[in-house]
């Protein structure tokens, strides 16, 4: 919601907003000149030609009835993406149950070093340009085609790609098959290329379905990924496709970052954009936000803070992280929904095979009511059962900055995964290692 206020913002249009709390977001929104504030005034709705509300705003929040009883047009987040994707400006997207903020972060970088300036907005803050959103060339929008809640079905598209299909947001998808229905509808409806990875059992079904052009490492891969080489800090390979073949660089470890990449490039050169040329700043990538992020490096321990909430996502940056030389590897998790922890506790067991100690929180509800039984320790118990890892169970959060300092040792890498407020211990840990230092 933050990256379409700005983007409508720099559109010349007068943009207000609210959130239940002041965070560094909202005061992002302010610098540039919104009036923003924590909380509702219903009062101020009177103001407003239309309101658009996010999908974690319920029916009852009182700005939204206001609104409705003063008869202002009220949207909905998709009503808003339509409205932009249809009449202002011309889209391309990245979607795919894993990797579509940092591809749509990709796909930013790689126009930029093709001499385009896009207008964007993305999930998460651009390491390389401060933002989550810019208004650019009109002709020319990226955008992240978020599958939750089934926005991105009302998205009017010039290009895709699509990362990968897994089972997710089954509270409201409810079935794997409703999900890989709505991406193929999704994908069918897009007026141009859309490249779909096929390194995973739902993408090649997706392709198989649409006939649409595929990417990965896969050796039928119309785009391919080949001579690939995992560093600790950096992932590389050549991309073979039609008529072409370019080396590839990414300042970003892992496997799936080459997917993404792989994708990215995929899509700008179905577009007719140059390849090679496009991939040159990839080399500098820094990433976005939250997405395998260094947040401190002090005594000798390196924490890094990832939104992965999922397993797959889990998985995969814990394979990164083992491409490193680190002494051992903690992997702090704090799950996140009830619904996903119920249906997932078991595959989030295996996903930790790779670490050394694992530290499991309790459940990070967010929008959703607990369910009985539901609990951070189903994933602990999973964890001890499917990997060879030392498991602990620490249910509230606040709590597991001190557990580790006690500890952690020089050489240890801490990762912190998932979508709560998992994000404040890599500062927490810092400052207690710091004072144990003094």
């Amino acid at each position: 919601m933050s990256g379409l206020a700005k983007l409508l913002h720099q559109m010349g249009h007068t943009v207000t907003g609210s959130d239940m709390k002041t965070g560094s977001i909202m005061r992002d929104l302010e610098d540039l000149g919104l009036d923003v504030w924590e909380g509702s005034r219903p009062a101020r709705v009177a103001e407003l030609d239309l309101l658009v509300a996010s999908s974690a705003v319920p029916g009852s929040d009182p700005e939204r009835r206001a609104a409705e009883e003063a008869g202002v047009v009220v949207w909905d987040r998709p009503d808003l993406l339509e409205a932009i994707t249809r009449d202002l400006l011309r889209t391309i997207g990245a979607t795919g149950t894993h990797g579509k903020t940092t591809s749509t972060a990709l796909l930013v970088n790689a126009l930029r070093a093709l001499g385009r300036d896009p207008s964007f907005v993305v999930g998460g803050l651009l390491s390389d340009f401060g933002t989550r959103a810019h208004l650019g060339e009109r002709d020319l929008f990226v955008l992240e085609a978020d599958e939750a809640f089934g926005t991105f079905t009302r998205l009017h598209l010039e290009g895709l790609m699509v990362t990968n299909v897994e089972a997710d947001h089954l509270d409201h998808y409810e079935t794997l098959d409703r999900i890989e229905d709505t991406f193929a509808e999704v994908v069918r409806r897009v007026d141009g290329p859309v490249v779909v990875g096929v390194d995973d059992p739902g993408g090649r079904r997706l392709a198989e379905r649409t006939g649409r052009a595929t990417y990965g490492t896969a050796a039928d891969a119309d785009w391919r990924i080949v001579d690939l080489a995992e560093r600790g800090d950096a992932v590389e390979f050549r991309l073979t496709g039609p008529g072409t073949s370019t080396d590839v660089r990414v300042g970003r470890p892992g496997v799936h970052v080459a997917r993404n990449a792989a994708g990215a490039l995929a899509l700008l050169g179905s577009l007719g954009m140059d390849v090679a040329v496009a991939a040159r700043r990839f080399g500098e990538f820094r990433g976005v936000h939250r997405r395998f992020e260094v947040r401190a490096k002090i005594g000798g321990v390196t924490i890094i803070d990832d939104y992965a909430h999922h397993p797959t996502e889990v998985a995969a940056n814990l394979r990164a992280a083992a491409a490193g030389d680190w002494s051992r590897i903690w992997a702090v998790f704090q799950p996140h929904l009830y619904s996903r922890t119920e249906a997932m506790a078991f595959e989030f067991g295996a996903a930790f095979a790779l670490a050394d100690k694992v530290v499991v929180t309790d459940v990070y509800g967010a929008r959703e009511a607990p369910i009985p039984g539901v609990n951070g320790e189903l994933v602990a118990d999973a964890a001890k059962a499917r990997t060879e890892a030392e498991v602990f169970y620490v249910p509230r959060r606040g709590d597991v900055a001190a557990f580790l300092v006690e500890r952690v040792a020089p050489g240890d890498l801490v990762l912190t995964f998932g979508a709560g407020d998992v994000t404040l211990i890599p500062d927490e840990l810092a400052a207690m290692l710091a004072e144990r230092l003094t």
